[in-house]
């Protein structure tokens, strides 16, 4: 587990993965985790994106662990807790089918993504169940944030995310 020093709170996890000529076997989540993290999923999600898509800056008072299980994902946490000391900072990893990472993204944090390819499928789960009404947007391009994307001749966004304000 490696702890993300631009964002309390959040990590960056490496899952045993045990192949063979069969395939694998991967553990996305336990209640047994020796981090201790995530006790429970209440909630489990699969988000299918193609190329280029940017979905988020999403914030919810639940935490995420996301893992990608097909292409890959640039995934990225963002701190917009006023009273946090990393407030304003952020911090993105490659989430691929074959790097067997995880980001861990702590509650009230705002969390989103690019698609590097078509097909690609995050599965993450939260500590809380989905609820609209507590739900926030942050501007994916916001210049507080100032996030670093990689680079896309166009970028494929929902009018929700596209018309996020800025902090």
């Amino acid at each position: 587990m490696e702890k993300i020093e631009q964002v309390e709170g959040a990590y960056v996890l490496k899952v045993k993965r045990f192949e063979d000529d069969r395939g694998y076997f991967q553990q996305v989540q336990s209640a047994n985790d020796e981090h201790g993290l995530m006790k429970y999923a209440w909630q489990i999600n699969v988000s299918s994106s193609n190329a280029n898509v940017v979905r988020g800056m999403h914030v919810v008072p639940f935490a995420k662990l996301c893992t990608c299980i097909k292409g890959a994902l640039w995934d990225v946490v963002a701190d917009v807790r006023k009273d946090s000391p990393t407030y304003g900072n952020w911090f993105g990893v490659w989430l691929t089918e074959g790097n067997c990472k995880q980001l861990y993204v702590p509650s009230g944090c705002a969390h989103g993504f690019y698609s590097k390819c078509d097909n690609t499928i995050l599965l993450y789960s939260q500590d809380q169940a989905y609820n609209p009404k507590v739900e926030k947007e942050v501007n994916w391009r916001d210049p507080t944030l100032n996030i670093e994307w990689p680079k896309s001749e166009e970028y494929f966004l929902s009018d929700k995310d596209k018309n996020a304000k800025f902090l």
